[in-house]
């Protein structure tokens, strides 16, 4: 499919930001991450509802609806200074690319899926006007159905405050700007930068190496796996397995029989993952706080001649996930915190840079209210990331809602063919 851009702007706030918030400092979190922008990707079919707009007023409502919210979220419309750390909330615009696929969105639902196309539908343009913190495309398809793409700068905000972000515009363009929840931006105030903090995060590599999967691990496969696994083992730690655990262990065994085929040695197992700290720690954080709030958590084993269980593998995550909330959990002041998620960050970093190391990225969306997003025809039917240049998966709650996960999994081309064959992934996934 070929996606051709039709129009960029820039949409600026329909007000303009008060002198007294012009100027946003960067939390110790933002201080700590890299400049890149992450992409997510909301699909809607051509429904009724859909039908029934006319193209060129459902593109005003967006701009119009996006110009009012982007008031409320005035740091989006702004630009980061580098220099000073900080973003000078300047209402430049975020970028605005409408876009049209010769192509019909069932084959992206149906998993045709090209990670050339999917970087197509939330690009970010080399014209674009002095580095904008977020580029939004529409992209319409010859069916009638969208894409709304959605790239953004982690120095703006994490996952969670885009989807609060996305969910606001969606609230504007189909009830009113009055019925958004104004975003709170409170969170560089509460932890700012002490002092700037290096960290060397590693150049990603060039992105036709790898291959992109999406696999559907069913709500009935995961409550009988969870069900399994909460047994005599689980009870007696006192815990309970989560089914984002259970597919993170799934893929992980998965990758170490792939692995050990490829490389043709058993070589040392690593598993990183981000982990939410809103209502995990004891400090006092705004409700609808946006920016970034999170820290990484890791796992690593050396893996002997026999591999691991699929029970053992679960205890490795889910311990290690346990870990990290209970420690943040104890957490009662700002410089544990920040000292806490710098060294969790500073590990991230190190464990990516381990070339003698199986490493996996697992990045989980599931519980957020992505599906939720409703522009006023309809939520949508499919949500996904753009396949990141580097050996990950991105974990999403099922569309259907029926309690499963869609995984979209990149890898190394040659790793894929004998990952999407093992059998623990064929059974759940089929």
């Amino acid at each position: 499919m070929k996606v051709e851009v039709q129009s960029t702007k820039l949409v600026k706030p329909s007000a303009p930001t008060p002198n007294q918030h012009r100027k946003l400092g960067v939390s110790f979190i933002d201080d700590l991450l890299f400049s890149k922008h992450v992409s997510i990707i909301f699909y809607f079919q051509a429904h009724k509802r859909l039908h029934e707009i006319d193209t060129l007023q459902r593109l005003h409502r967006l701009e119009e609806s996006l110009s009012e919210t982007l008031a409320l979220f005035y740091p989006l419309a702004g630009r980061y200074v580098k220099d000073g750390l900080f973003i000078d909330c300047n209402d430049q615009g975020v970028e605005f690319i409408q876009a049209k696929v010769d192509g019909t969105l069932q084959q992206i639902l149906q998993g045709d899926i090209d990670p050339d196309l999917l970087h197509c539908l939330s690009k970010f343009p080399l014209q674009a006007v002095n580095n904008p913190l977020v580029v939004l495309q529409l992209n319409e398809f010859d069916c009638g159905g969208l894409a709304i793409g959605m790239r953004f700068s982690h120095k703006v905000g994490d996952m969670c405050t885009m989807a609060t972000f996305m969910n606001s515009w969606a609230t504007a363009c189909r009830s009113g700007i009055h019925e958004v929840v104004p975003p709170n931006f409170e969170l560089p105030s509460l932890f700012p930068v002490k002092e700037p903090t290096f960290i060397q995060w590693p150049a990603l590599p060039f992105r036709k190496e790898f291959a992109l999967a999406t696999l559907k691990f069913s709500g009935l496969a995961l409550s009988r796996l969870t069900a399994a696994s909460n047994g005599s083992d689980s009870i007696a730690n006192k815990c309970q397995r989560s089914r984002v655990e259970i597919v993170s262990a799934l893929i992980c065994k998965a990758l170490i029989s792939v692995d050990r085929v490829t490389k043709g040695l058993p070589r040392p197992f690593a598993f990183i993952a981000p982990i939410n700290l809103r209502e995990r720690v004891q400090l006092k954080i705004p409700t609808n706080a946006c920016g970034n709030f999170f820290a990484s958590f890791t796992a690593s084993f050396t893996v002997e001649e026999r591999e691991p269980s699929f029970s053992g593998m679960l205890n490795l995550i889910g311990d290690a996930h346990r870990n990290a909330k209970l420690k943040y959990a104890a957490i009662a002041d700002a410089g544990t915190l920040c000292s806490t998620v710098a060294d969790s960050l500073r590990d991230h970093v190190s464990m990516l840079s381990r070339d003698e190391a199986n490493v996996i990225q697992i990045s989980s969306w599931c519980r957020l209210p992505l599906y939720d997003c409703d522009f006023g025809w309809g939520k949508p039917d499919l949500v996904s990331n753009t396949s990141p240049p580097l050996r990950s998966a991105g974990l999403v709650d099922s569309p259907i809602d029926d309690g499963g996960i869609d995984a979209w999994i990149t890898l190394n081309q040659d790793e894929m063919i004998l990952f999407k064959q093992d059998p623990d992934i064929v059974a759940c996934t089929s």
